[in-house]
């Protein structure tokens, strides 16, 4: 009985660990190292490392279907994850920039960013990634270009956010149960978090104190701290979505339902 109360703290404890083990690993490399290493355009060492988590994703949630219910339920349960999964590895390998680019190549550069010529309605020109709704609100875009980025959001994060959905309440109530999966798909969405809050925090800091983002300097021990986060947070996410599934099927063995 004791062993089965504790399992509830494997995500936590990886969690931890796993975070520590970046923090380590920030601390031990040198910034410039670090960012080389982590972050090459999609295709540094530990990026291209990262890939092959999430394709295991796919397979694996069929092989270890962690759903309950009907042949039917448990199918588009396990199609949900596999699209999301495909999806994740298309964004690590900026896959979606490159299909703009290869589609579009007068309104999305080589490198996945807006060329000059789209404009806002106050007549400042649209900068950074096409995969914002001030794209998609631009009357200068054109509709197959629109068509591909809705496509894009609705294959990643609606899949996503329709599956959360509808599981929500099972995960809430996994949580107060002290159920290991739960508690692992908890740990599934604070890495998100982590990726979330370590891409964001150098453009805020740049806004605070009224720095260009593009202007050039140094790596320093701030943007290698941030970049590990990020791309190791990526590397957790699918760890611990590994975790999830493995556990849901091992709950499932148990005839613990969902």
């Amino acid at each position: 009985m004791e062993k089965r109360n504790l399992s509830w703290l494997t995500g936590p404890a990886l969690f931890v660990a796993l975070l520590a083990a970046l923090l380590v690993t920030w601390a031990a490399m040198e910034p410039s190292a670090l960012i080389s290493a982590f972050d090459r355009g999609g295709y540094s060492p530990f990026e291209l490392a990262t890939i092959p988590f999430y394709l295991a994703i796919v397979p694996f949630v069929w092989w270890k279907c962690p759903f309950s219910g009907s042949r039917r339920r448990r199918t588009i349960l396990c199609a949900m994850v596999s699209v999301v999964a495909v999806m994740a590895v298309v964004k690590e390998l900026d896959l979606h920039n490159a299909a703009l680019h290869m589609l579009y190549p007068d309104f999305v550069g080589d490198n996945g960013s807006l060329l000059p010529g789209l404009f806002k309605p106050n007549g400042k020109p649209l900068t950074g990634t096409p995969f914002k709704m001030r794209v998609l609100t631009n009357g200068a875009v054109p509709f197959g270009m629109k068509f591909a980025i809705v496509f894009y959001f609705a294959a990643f994060f609606g899949t996503f956010a329709a599956g959360f959905a509808y599981l929500g309440v099972t995960w809430i109530k996994g949580v107060f149960a002290l159920d290991p999966a739960s508690w692992a798909w908890g740990c599934f969405g604070g890495s998100g978090v982590v990726v979330q809050i370590a891409d964001r925090l150098p453009a805020w800091l740049d806004h605070a104190h009224g720095l260009d983002k593009h202007a050039e300097g140094g790596a320093s021990a701030a943007s290698a701290l941030c970049t590990c986060l990020e791309e190791g947070g990526e590397l957790m996410i699918a760890v611990f979505a590994l975790l999830t599934i493995w556990l849901g099927h091992k709950a499932l063995g148990g005839g613990r339902g969902e």
